[in-house]
């Protein structure tokens, strides 16, 4: 018994201590490549400094260890501060980060950041409470350091205000990373909410660092909150002779052929001011992705102007303008032009050589913007267009799909059966490329049918053929059944067509 009270209070041996050291280094080292190995989360210099310290001091537990004492509490400090390092990377990664992966999100870097300095703090504390308690010149430190803290936190209450409005706006819900602002006049996506700062892009990719003090002070919008769908507006201004009736359909049916525009709800237009020289329009349209900001306005104000100049309304210039204009060159002869698309109409060898010419006085020239729709598949329709330049494209939906079935150009004909009977356009056709067509309207032919009622008859026959040669049925099908289908069309068209001119 004596003996082995002996043993107990012996000093450890500077030896054996040495060599637990190394035991417990490499046990930690042996850890580390394991974790790292296993669960992806990169330890580094810290855990190596973790394992360091408490290879060293660990072993000082060993009972009655009196040797050395300041290097057992410096050991024990700088594991308890190296482990607080060490606590928060697997805080970051299985607290943080793991978390928000699982509601499809990313961890916010300025809150794993912010937990990473407390536990950091939190340990300073741990140690200067329970390993130097008993220390004065800790305690003058402290006593010191509280005078200048007091010094430091009047300097840097703009970083403390940065930090707590940065709490602010994300546990605020109205912003996170992704999210579309408007501030300071600049459209910005947020890429990253940190301590300090809030960093955005704009949709020149310029990067913005702007304080958080500053988006919880100043009037932000936010384009995503509650959801992505939000409305936008835009200005144009028109002459004052038109209508402001005709103006906002026009406008209105412009903007919603923009591609990133929704259907629903739909564009709205608005008289919104009789300005110096023109009436000003507004135009309120949804999205509900505002990184095509830049690309939607511009869009609508494209096909704006191809709409204005078909209807002949115009956007006008200032006065001064006018008076510098130079000259501009006098474009081609427009009857020229609708006298050559007119002859390759499939309805031109009914008609004689004085309706082609009434006709080429009263048909128009109108031009389609790129991504315009000439016609809309289901649309009532009383008019056709001959493309004279461009290329455009027809797509029929059926049964839920979308398919191409033709493309289009110079001296193609399209909408002929709705001049003719106003049936409703069984295609959209789409401008692959700007585009310029002659436009013959019900009004321009109905004159022609009411002086010369004898070409109903040759209109007729003419839709009938061309039906039988869609079906495929020809003269080799069988003579009795062709003519028995061509007089059941053609009677048929004969119909449609005095209904619709009222003859």
């Amino acid at each position: 018994m004596f003996a082995a009270a002996l043993v107990t209070q012996a000093p450890f041996p500077l030896t054996l201590h040495f060599a637990v050291s190394v035991l417990i280094f490499g046990i930690f080292l042996g850890i580390g490549r394991v974790l790292n190995s296993r669960t992806g989360v990169q330890l580094g210099f810290f855990f190596k400094v973790f394992g360091l310290a408490s290879a060293v001091y660990l072993p000082m537990l060993y009972p009655h260890y009196t040797q050395y004492i300041s290097m057992r509490h410096a050991s024990a400090a700088l594991m308890i501060l190296s482990g607080a390092f060490v606590l928060s990377n697997f805080l970051r990664r299985y607290g943080w980060e793991l978390w928000f992966e699982r509601r499809n999100s990313k961890a916010p870097k300025f809150l794993s950041e912010f937990f990473s300095a407390l536990l950091v703090l939190l340990s300073i504390g741990i140690v200067l409470r329970f390993i130097y308690k008993e220390d004065d010149g800790v305690r003058a430190l402290l006593t010191g350091s509280g005078i200048a803290g007091l010094a430091i936190g009047f300097a840097l209450q703009d970083l403390l205000g940065n930090i707590i409005a940065g709490f602010t706006i994300y546990f605020g819900g109205q912003f996170k990373a992704g999210d579309w602002l408007l501030i300071e006049n600049k459209h910005a996506e947020i890429m990253e909410i940190n301590w300090r700062s809030t960093r955005m892009r704009t949709t020149d990719h310029v990067y913005l660092d702007v304080p958080n003090s500053k988006i919880t002070k100043d009037m932000v919008t936010n384009f995503n909150f509650p959801t992505n769908l939000h409305a936008l507006r835009l200005e144009v201004g028109v002459h004052y002779d038109s209508s402001p009736t005709l103006v906002k359909e026009v406008i209105a049916k412009a903007a919603g052929m923009a591609p990133d525009v929704l259907k629903d709800p739909p564009p709205n237009v608005y008289l919104k001011e009789f300005a110096a020289y023109s009436i000003i329009y507004e135009v309120k349209f949804w999205i509900n992705d505002h990184s095509r900001f830049s690309p939607v306005h511009s869009d609508i104000r494209t096909n704006i102007w191809y709409a204005l100049k078909r209807h002949g309304i115009t956007i006008p210039y200032p006065i001064h303008t006018e008076l510098y204009a130079e000259e501009k060159p006098k474009p081609p002869n427009a009857t020229d032009i609708n006298r050559e698309a007119l002859t390759k109409a499939s309805f031109a060898e009914c008609l004689s050589a004085e309706h082609i010419a009434r006709l080429t006085q009263t048909a128009k020239t109108v031009q389609f913007g790129k991504g315009e729709h000439l016609t809309e598949q289901g649309n009532e329709g009383n008019s056709m267009y001959i493309l004279i330049r461009g290329m455009a494209e027809v797509i029929v939906f059926a049964n839920g799909t979308r398919s191409s079935v033709a493309k289009l150009g110079a001296g193609d004909c399209i909408g002929e059966m709705s001049l003719l009977t106003g049936e409703r356009r069984s295609a959209t056709v789409v401008a692959l490329t700007d585009c310029d067509a002659v436009k013959i309207d019900k009004n321009d032919i109905a004159p022609i049918i009411a002086d010369t009622p004898t070409l109903l008859d040759s209109l007729s026959n003419l839709l009938a053929q061309r039906k039988l040669q869609l079906e495929g049925v020809t003269a080799v099908t069988g003579e009795n059944v062709h003519d028995e289908k061509r007089r059941e069309y053609s009677a048929g068209f004969l119909r449609s067509l005095k209904r619709f001119f009222a003859v």
